[in-house]
Formats: C-alpha cells, structure tokens, sequence
C-alpha cells in the first residue's frame, strides 16, 4: 500500500462499510416471521440501506480528489472515463450473465429475447421503467439502479472535463440546471427521491433530475474541502459541530418532512454531515481505522455485486434440509452474510482485479480522437 493509499484507508474502510451496510439490509428478508424478528428487520437493519447514500457521497468525494492533477486536456478526460468504465462494467457484464442463469433457471433466459432485452439495457446503465418501484426503476439486476446514477455522474463529470479549467463552473451550471432550475419550472420542487415526477420522454432523464444526485454534489464539496487548506484543528470542535448539527436535524425530522428513505430528504442528510466531520478529522490525521476494514473497502464492489445472488443459491440449497422454520431463518441470517463475503473476494481476485486490469490498458491503449499529431501544438484547454 503506497502512501496516498494509506492515507486515505479511512475511505475504503467506509465503502466497506457501505456495502456491508447493504448486505444487511437485503438479509432481512428471513427475520419477520416473528415478532422480534421483524423489528429487528424494520428498525435495525432497514436503515442500512443508507449505504447507498453513504457510497453516493464516497463517489463525489473521490471524483474530486483523484482528478486533483487534472491537467486540462482532453486526454486526461478520456484516460478518466476509460479508468471509470474498466471499474465498474467488467465485472457488471460477468454478474448480469450469471444473474440470466440464476433467474431464469439456466439457459433457458438466454434463448427469450423479451427475458434479455432488459438485462441488456442494464449493460448500458439505462432505468428499465423508471414509473415502476419508486427509485429502483424495475432493474433485472436489482442493485443496478444505484449503478445508474453513478454512471450518469461519471459521464457528466467526464464531460466537464472537457471544458477544461472551466470544468466545475459548468458542471455547477448543469447540476442548477437539472437538479433545481427544471424541477421548479415543472411545479412542485421537493427533494423526495421516489415522489418526482417522470420524465416522459427519456428514460435516463429521470436520473438528472432526481435529488438523490445532491449525494454526489455534497460528496464533491467535501473532496474540494479536503484538498483546500481549510481545517479546524481541534478535534474536539469537529465533534461538537457534528453532534449539533446532527442533534438538530434529528429533532427538526418531521416538522420539515424528512423521511427514513434515499436521498437529501432522508438519509443522504445526517451522512453527509457525518462524512463531512469525518474528512475533518481525517485532514488532521484523526481517523485510524483496521486492516480488515480496508480489505473489505477493496472487494466492495464485488460484495455489493454478487451478495443477492449468494443469498439466492444458498437458500435454494439450504431450504432442502430439513429444519424448523426458526433454525432456517437463523441459519440463513448467519450463513448467507459469510459465504456473501467469501464470494466477493473470490470473485475481486479471480474476476474484478484481472478484469478490470485488463479493460483498463486495453481502453487507455485507445487515443483521445481528437488529439492532434505530435506537431508540438497544445490540446489543453486553459
């Protein structure tokens, strides 16, 4: 681990946390057969899904820090997508295959059109049916909707590259445009993630007007924080901000309509105060976190990729064992979370690191169409 790594351990320890977060949320589903058992699900374990909001944040974040050395060009900004795509589609492709066999029981899926044509969209990270399931937008592969807004943020953070030093003055443009300007022409401005009204005529429009994009934006004030030279230097400050802060909005909930869901308006709000306070600390050096919490931040995306489809095979198999319906639930809740786990880091070695590895020197082999000959004259845009 080199020394920009370790220094920002703490960020791959909260993605794992995130994502562990989300594998909790998703093994809820075999406690509510009694009555602990479901206010464990509804109360304990239906509030981690802020994961999501937590890895939304954690993205705008490292957008900014890792482009610091942006050097204007229009190189640079295809070098960043490339580096994006071998990220996040290799192993998106493999689990998309694997997800067709799983749901359609074997081969059969691959031989139906109408069965591939929406897993087929999802390679392209376009909202299925953006009026179905509130924010999950009918995926085939269910989780591939947070997949959506990421990809719509890396594509739009992209493309403001290309504006060079101009680039954060016209992605702050976009985001009031689309994230504030169009809602309030369209009637009714809220920030509730699942109550916006559709855009009809595309369906990947719906992703940039939606508010949970704020996520990204606050994540992006919170890298330009960490990078500027402001800093409070007294830790026990940073606390006591964060705390009242926190404290208030808890106590303000209801009376200004914050709701235990997605989004600025839910969750996305006391994480990004809480994100903030913890890059306040960490720019003092605050922030010590285990060995096994960055491992876990590394097979994140595997985790957060295949854990449904652990959970499924492991309760088709382990359903056919004899047991009481209570040893079933516990032997689930304890079973699938571990081989979940396993899985990931097998899949992150054997699949996601090579994959990903080599997607990236293919793309980054490719040249920015529209660099010019070698004839000493400049692309950058300054």
């Amino acid at each position: 681990m080199n020394a920009r790594e370790r220094k920002l351990a703490w960020i791959q320890a909260l993605r794992g946390i995130a994502a562990f977060m989300v594998v909790m949320v998703h093994s809820r589903s075999v406690l509510p057969g009694t009555f602990a058992g479901k206010a464990v699900a509804d109360y304990v374990l239906l509030p981690m899904a802020m994961g999501v909001d937590l890895f939304f944040i954690i993205s705008g974040f490292l957008m900014v820090l890792t482009t610091l050395d942006f050097d204007g060009t229009h190189a640079y900004a295809w070098r960043f997508a490339a580096k994006r795509i071998a990220r996040i589609w290799p192993l998106f492709a493999v689990v998309t295959v694997v997800a067709v066999a799983v749901d359609h029981h074997g081969i059969r899926g691959f031989l139906d059109a109408s069965v591939l044509l929406p897993y087929l969209e999802g390679l392209l990270f376009v909202p299925h049916n953006p009026a179905a399931s509130h924010i999950y937008f009918q995926m085939s592969v269910g989780v591939a909707w947070t997949l959506c807004f990421e990809c719509y943020f890396y594509v739009v953070f992209a493309l403001c590259m290309l504006f060079g030093r101009w680039r954060y003055r016209v992605m702050a443009a976009w985001f009031v445009l689309t994230l504030i300007a169009i809602p309030v022409l369209r009637g009714g401005y809220n920030l509730g993630v699942a109550t916006q009204p559709l855009v009809a005529w595309s369906r990947y429009a719906n992703l940039a007007v939606n508010p949970i994009v704020w996520e990204f934006v606050f994540g992006m004030l919170a890298g330009w924080l960490y990078g500027s030279r402001l800093a409070i230097k007294n830790n026990a400050t940073v606390y006591a901000i964060a705390i009242a802060l926190i404290a208030m909005l808890l106590m303000g909930w209801n009376r200004i309509g914050m709701v235990n869901f997605f989004g600025p308006q839910g969750w996305g709000a006391p994480l990004a105060i809480l994100f903030f306070g913890v890059v306040m600390l960490a720019k003092n050096g605050a922030i010590k976190v285990p060995a096994w919490s960055v491992w876990v931040g590394e097979i994140s995306y595997s985790l957060y990729l295949v854990h449904v489809y652990v959970f499924e095979i492991v309760q088709r198999i382990v359903v056919r064992i004899p047991m009481s319906h209570d040893m079933l639930a516990v032997v689930l809740f304890v079973t699938r979370p571990i081989l979940a786990v396993l899985c990931a880091w097998a899949t992150f070695r054997c699949i996601e690191a090579p994959a990903s590895a080599w997607t990236r020197r293919w793309l980054l082999r490719l040249r920015w169409p529209c660099r010019r000959a070698r004839t000493g004259a400049v692309d950058a845009v300054r």
